[in-house]
């Protein structure tokens, strides 16, 4: 079983690390969207040098949608609060035009943004904070806030109902996958991958660089998108393992779903021998807490049985204060579940 945790900026340090890896996660997971070159590099080598045995995810951001860094200040909106959503290129235009601070740039173009005009909602951070659409125009997105929060650079957004069709990996993506390749990453993960055409991109890319540094990594594809579910198949059978990235699924999709989703993924996949790996929210009370909640476990109880061969948690240890217990209580509440369920197993079998 594939216990993964999530190592940033915050907890990069080796007491940290030592913390983690000792709770009993097998793969550590480096965002590539966060941190620098360097830091990362002193974290896989430390890593190596005292932990052999455990492997290294490298992700990549894809076609993620964040908060421009081009964003002037850190600011706070609130209930009711109107805004205005648009590309990194007509930032200057709109700020000198509506004269307010509540202009929030996107690091995707223009033409990109624009392209639907029949928005509702937009959220960021994971759907924690949510907008109303009120207007779509030539240069913004008009919104009322619904939820509000803090609004700072690098921020993740989504925008359900964007035009992802004609998307290519960035030149970040393609800086990354050389960086993943020289650090001999064990995984290289693909964030928002929706289109079997996407996959093929990514493993061409992959493979042309891999001539440079040698080891051949495995390839999976983080699915966040209603048309990452919908090719779900195809996806899947380019790719070595599929990661149920929650986090961006919920505001993409809607919270209800979340559940069916996750069925329909698993039952596709389940006789594929392709790597099913749940991501986000796997352990989320234990942030401040060092008990996690009965609903945790009885979903921990039924993915095991359902057949995924691994779970992720993110920021339960990249900003949580019980890093350590996180991981040893997920380690732990596995080991017990697999020992009933596989006596379960062995039941049936001489029936």
């Amino acid at each position: 079983m594939n216990i993964i945790a999530t190592i940033g900026p915050r907890n990069c340090k080796p007491y940290a690390i030592d913390q983690i890896i000792k709770g009993g996660c097998n793969f550590v997971r480096i965002n590539l969207s966060h941190g620098n070159y360097e830091d990362i590099e002193n974290t896989v080598l430390y890593i190596r040098k005292n932990y052999k045995d455990v492997k290294i995810i490298m992700d990549l951001q894809g076609n993620k949608i964040r908060v421009s860094k081009c964003l002037k200040d850190v600011f706070k909106i609130t209930l009711g609060e109107i805004v205005y959503f648009c590309s990194e290129d007509d930032y200057e235009c709109v700020l000198k035009e509506k004269r307010t601070s509540n202009i929030i740039p996107l690091n995707i173009k223009k033409q990109m943004i624009l392209d639907n005009k029949g928005y509702k909602k937009i959220y960021m951070k994971d759907g924690t904070m949510e907008f109303d659409v009120l207007e779509v125009s030539k240069n913004y997105i008009k919104a009322i806030t619904k939820i509000g929060g803090i609004v700072r650079a690098e921020k993740g957004c989504n925008l359900p109902g964007i035009n992802r069709t004609s998307w290519s990996m960035t030149k970040k993506d393609i800086h990354d996958i050389n960086f993943a390749l020289s650090n001999e990453a064990d995984v290289i993960c693909y964030s928002y991958c929706s289109y079997y055409n996407q996959c093929v991109e990514f493993k061409e890319a992959v493979f042309k660089s891999i001539k440079q540094f040698g080891k051949i990594p495995k390839l999976w594809g983080k699915i966040e998108t209603k048309e990452g579910i919908e090719n779900i198949r195809q996806i899947a059978n380019e790719l070595d393992g599929i990661v149920i990235a929650r986090g961006d699924l919920v505001p993409e999709t809607g919270l209800f779903n979340i559940p069916l989703i996750q069925e329909k993924i698993i039952y596709t996949l389940k006789n594929t021998k392709k790597e099913i790996i749940v991501a986000t929210s796997v352990l989320s009370s234990m942030k401040y807490s060092v008990r996690p909640t009965i609903s945790e476990l009885t979903a921990i109880y039924n993915l095991l049985k359902s057949g995924i061969t691994g779970f992720m948690l993110t920021g339960e240890t990249t900003v949580g204060k019980n890093s350590s217990e996180v991981v040893k209580t997920l380690s732990a509440s596995i080991k017990y579940y697999e020992r009933i369920l596989n006596k379960g197993t062995k039941k049936t079998k001489r029936l």
